[in-house]
C-alpha cells in the first residue's frame, strides 16, 4: 500500500489520451479507427497471455486484492500481469465501498453474481438478455447481475494511454450501474443514470483515495477518462442513448469527489444537466 501524495497535472498523459482515445464512450461504441496507433500493443499482450493461462471460455472472475496500490502513469509498454492486478485490486476495493456505502443510501449491499471479459476481436462476448456483448464496451447486465469488458477493444486501450486508474474508472462506473439496480428510486432518464454513474465513481474515487491507494494524478486519469467518454457535441440529453456532455460528465464525477456517494443520490438533475452542450 502506498500513502496518499499530492495530485499534479500531467499534460503529456493528457495529451496522449486525447489524441489517441477522442470520443471513446464507456458505456457505448466507438470508432475502431482511434486505437490503431495500440493495435500491435494489444495483440501482442494477448498472445503472450495465451501462453499463461486457458483460453476456453472467455470469461473471468479476478480475485480481489484490494491491498494494492491501483495508479500508476499512463504506459506505451504492457504488462499483462499488472493489467490483471489492477482490474482484480479494482474489484476488491469497490466491493468494499459498496458494502460500507450502500446502506447509507437506504439500501442493501449484495455481491455480483460475476466480472467477465471478451475480445471484440475475436467475435466473443457474453449476451445479456437477447443482445450480445458489442464492441468496444463496458456494460452492467441486469438480467445476469454481472459487468463485462471488451478487453482488447477497450480496457486495454484506457489501461495503457490513460493509466491504471483510467481503466479503475470503466469498472467504477459501470459498477455504479450495478448500485443502481439495488436502490429503491431508480432515475428515469437514461442521461441521469449514466451521470450518477459517473457520480458514483467520483465517490469511490474519494474513498480510495483516503486510504492512501492513490498516486499522484491518478485523478487527472480519471477525469481525463470521463471526459473523452462525453457525448458527441450537439446529442440532446434527451436522447435515451445520451451519456452527458463532457462539462456534466466531469461534473458529476467531481462532485462524487468532493462530496461523496450521498450527493449522487437522488440525482441532482437540475446541477447537472444543461440545455446545451
Amino acid at each position: 500500500m502506498r500513502g496518499p501524495r499530492t495530485v499534479v497535472r500531467r499534460r503529456s498523459v493528457i495529451a496522449t489520451m486525447v489524441a489517441a482515445l477522442l470520443l471513446l464512450p464507456a458505456c457505448s461504441g466507438t470508432d475502431s479507427t482511434s486505437l490503431r496507433n495500440i493495435t500491435d500493443v494489444i495483440k501482442s499482450a494477448i498472445a503472450d497471455a495465451r501462453k499463461d493461462r486457458s483460453e476456453s471460455s472467455g470469461a473471468a472472475s479476478p480475485q480481489p486484492t484490494p491491498s494494492a496500490s491501483i495508479g500508476t502513469d499512463g504506459r506505451t509498454s504492457f504488462d499483462y500481469a499488472d493489467y490483471q492486478q489492477t482490474l482484480s485490486a479494482t474489484i476488491g476495493l469497490l466491493q468494499q465501498f459498496w458494502r460500507e456505502t450502500l446502506p447509507t443510501l437506504g439500501s442493501n449491499y449484495s455481491d455480483l453474481r460475476g466480472y467477465s471479459y471478451y475480445r471484440s476481436d475475436q467475435g466473443e462476448g457474453p449476451a445479456c438478455g437477447n443482445e450480445q456483448a458489442p464492441a468496444h464496451n463496458a456494460f452492467y447486465c441486469p438480467a445476469g447481475d454481472f459487468i463485462a469488458w471488451d478487453e482488447s477493444g477497450l480496457m486495454i486501450p484506457y489501461y495503457v494511454q490513460g493509466g491504471d486508474f483510467a481503466a479503475s474508472f470503466v469498472l467504477a462506473h459501470e459498477f455504479g450501474h450495478a448500485m443502481q439496480a439495488r436502490l429503491p428510486r431508480p432515475e428515469s432518464a437514461g442521461v441521469l443514470r449514466e451521470l450518477q454513474a459517473d457520480c458514483f465513481a467520483g465517490a469511490w474515487s474519494r474513498w480510495v483515495a483516503s486510504r492512501g491507494f492513490l498516486e499522484a494524478g491518478d485523478l487527472d486519469e480519471a477525469t481525463m477518462a470521463v471526459f473523452i467518454a462525453r457525448d458527441v457535441p450537439g446529442t440532446p440529453f434527451t436522447d435515451p442513448r445520451a451519456h452527458g456532455s463532457g462539462f456534466q460528465r466531469t461534473r458529476a464525477f467531481g462532485d462524487g469527489v468532493e462530496a461523496g456517494a450521498k450527493i449522487c443520490y437522488p440525482a441532482p438533475a437540475k446541477r447537472w444537466i444543461l440545455t446545451t452542450s
